[in-house]
């Protein structure tokens, strides 16, 4: 009985579509904090996500893309913009059509882009802080030990700083790590 419960357990799993926080197919996300209400949803037609911001709701809402007076529509029809996270008065956002990613930060508050920056090795949002590595210079032989294997590749080169946004204070401050890593 255990071995048939274990094996129905192992089928629903498996029957059961994975859903991971890129997939809106199901229609818009809203989360919210202290600071904002975020609805977001993918364009029917085209790349990236229509994405609003409003004041933090009281109570229940219908959680659906339905833009109203006083909204801040975040990025351009044509920007590929997606939501990642919402942490404090900063919306996590990610800009790609690619492989490589850029690192976006909106300040909810003042209604500005706090960081617009490549981010091709990711990123990472706590409740304290979003670390990330920002490029700030083309690899060469010089600088980067595998910039021979990566063009060997056909790949290029970047040097990459780590960075941390503190939540808190709103500063950016560089840990002092540097990377090469490989780039399309």
């Amino acid at each position: 009985m255990i071995r048939l419960a274990l094996a129905l357990s192992a089928f629903v799993l498996a029957a059961a579509p994975a859903m991971s926080q890129e997939d809106f197919s199901e229609g818009p996300i809203c989360v919210q904090n202290e600071t904002a209400l975020i609805i977001a949803e993918e364009r029917p037609e085209g790349v990236g996500m229509n994405i609003l911001a409003r004041p933090p709701a009281k109570g229940k809402i219908r959680c659906e893309y339905v833009e109203q007076e006083g909204d801040w529509i975040i990025g351009q029809i044509d920007d590929p913009l997606y939501y990642q996270d919402l942490v404090g008065k900063y919306l996590v956002l990610t800009r790609s059509t690619g492989p490589d990613d850029n690192l976006v930060i909106f300040d909810l508050e003042d209604q500005s882009v706090v960081v617009d920056e490549w981010v091709g090795d990711g990123f990472l949002v706590s409740e304290a802080n979003v670390t990330f590595w920002q490029r700030f210079e083309d690899g060469n032989a010089e600088n980067c030990p595998e910039f021979e294997e990566y063009t060997s590749y056909g790949f290029g080169a970047s040097i990459a700083r780590e960075q941390v946004l503190d939540i808190a204070t709103g500063r950016i401050t560089a840990t002092g790590e540097e990377r090469c890593s490989a780039t399309q």
